[in-house]
């Protein structure tokens, strides 16, 4: 065995071991907890909690059509099975007291502005607690407004935690912490790989994501050939693929491309003959495989795993979770969706349900003190499995829910998870390093 194999053997082995202790503490504990019991606390004087039994009504406001809508229309499946879930036990119990939960949701299109109608829609008209979001570009719009409402916001971006934002929480969606590592899985998986390329488009979560994986990619030894954005009007992907594969890239990432986009550019490296490793923040199966061959994506990687995974194992939460949606969503159900079961059914939820395990825990729904309890947790647990809130030293505020972070490879056609890695402990060694490229670009939280 030569001595690249034998690293990569030993990695390999690492990982199985990972594996199996996370597996089996994710699956037991996921069966076992639901919601966790309610602490109660005095309610605080500025705050007017729901009488109990009183519905507390939740929002959703993403993109729910338009290219950024694979990110947002397939959560509401997710969030609503939780709902049912709670309602049907009376409602989310909180200091004793049973509140029934409803969820309305408005479809902002990705844009700003119409994420700020959104916004003072759900507070205004539904008094909701709580937003399921996207982020990016619609959480600079409606942040101001949310912030003086004290309205908690979840985002699916962690880059859109900032000190000014003291109700944006993020960290479910392991974005852009799994972008920081796919570098770092790539050489574990294959040492030779030199050669990098990366692009996305041109808006807020673009930017700064693509900034934090091209310091992780230059921190784990990477030549990083190819670094560019392009416009959210691009509709003909050649030439840039073209200008990319110039480069001779061993690993192309498509970083934090919209799902859309994603489709359009795998097509263009398939019509083009790049034969290279493809990697990326998320793949919609799906939409890929109508514009090639699986054998084509063979081996892609990305951190949004299925929930019929084996690597959950059976009895699970997560298999309890996919039975329940197809049951439910898939063919013949009640609610067809027409669609396969992807990363994003579940995506959105594991916020929602931090909201509520932080209520439990306050004994209220006042936004200080479900986020004070959350942060007092050492171990919370999420659908991913144990998290912590953390995060000041990449966003300046401790609002990011630190989960294990998945790794999928298309295997047959289908995403199947081959490692699960602790994100604090790789980055502790390389932050500084990291973090000074971020800066280089302008996108640490007190520069944008």
């Amino acid at each position: 065995m030569t001595a690249a194999a034998s690293t990569k053997q030993e990695a390999f082995e690492k990982m199985k071991t990972l594996r199996m202790s996370l597996g089996v503490l994710i699956s037991t504990a996921l069966l076992l907890t639901s919601l966790i019991a309610p602490v109660g606390v005095a309610k605080a004087a500025e705050w007017k909690d729901p009488k109990p039994g009183d519905t507390v009504n939740i929002g959703f406001l993403g993109a729910l059509s338009g290219p950024d809508a694979g990110w947002g229309l397939p959560g509401l499946t997710g969030n609503q099975m939780f709902i049912d879930e709670v309602n049907a036990d009376g409602g989310l119990l909180v200091n004793g007291k049973r509140y029934p939960l409803k969820m309305f949701t408005f479809d902002d299109e990705a844009v700003g502005s119409k994420d700020l109608q959104g916004a003072k829609e759900l507070v205004l008209q539904h008094d909701v607690k709580f937003i399921s979001a996207i982020g990016g570009n619609p959480a600079d719009a409606v942040h101001p407004y949310l912030t003086k409402k004290k309205v908690i916001y979840a985002s699916l971006i962690s880059t859109d935690i900032k000190p000014d934002r003291p109700y944006l929480i993020a960290g479910g969606d392991v974005t852009p912490r799994i972008d920081m590592m796919r570098p770092f899985y790539h050489k574990m998986s294959n040492p030779k790989l030199k050669r990098w390329a990366v692009i996305s488009q041109d808006d807020t979560i673009g930017l700064t994501s693509q900034s934090w994986e091209v310091g992780s990619a230059l921190a784990d030894g990477w030549d990083v050939v190819y670094d560019k954005h392009y416009s959210l009007e691009t509709t003909d992907f050649a030439p840039i693929v073209t200008a990319m594969l110039a480069t001779k890239p061993e690993v192309v990432s498509l970083n934090l491309s919209y799902p859309t986009f994603v489709a359009l550019i795998i097509e263009q490296l398939y019509i083009q003959g790049y034969k290279g490793v493809i990697s990326a923040n998320y793949l919609d199966s799906e939409s890929i495989l109508q514009k090639v061959p699986a054998a084509y994506v063979e081996g892609a990687v990305d951190s949004f795993p299925l929930f019929d995974d084996p690597w959950w194992n059976e009895p699970s939460f997560q298999h309890k979770f996919y039975q329940d949606w197809i049951k439910r969503y898939g063919p013949g159900g009640k609610d067809d969706v027409h669609r396969g079961i992807s990363g994003i059914d579940w995506d959105h939820v594991i916020m929602l349900r931090l909201w509520a395990q932080g209520a439990q825990l306050a004994g209220s729904f006042n936004p200080d003190k479900v986020l004070a309890a959350l942060r007092k947790e050492d171990s919370i647990l999420t659908i991913l499995g144990p998290g912590n809130m953390s995060g000041k030293e990449m966003w300046g505020i401790d609002n990011m829910i630190a989960t294990p972070i998945p790794f999928n490879e298309h295997k047959n056609g289908v995403k199947r998870i081959q490692a699960v890695i602790n994100f604090s402990n790789w980055f502790k060694s390389r932050k500084d390093q990291i973090i000074a490229v971020v800066r280089e670009r302008g996108q640490m939280f007190d520069q944008r």
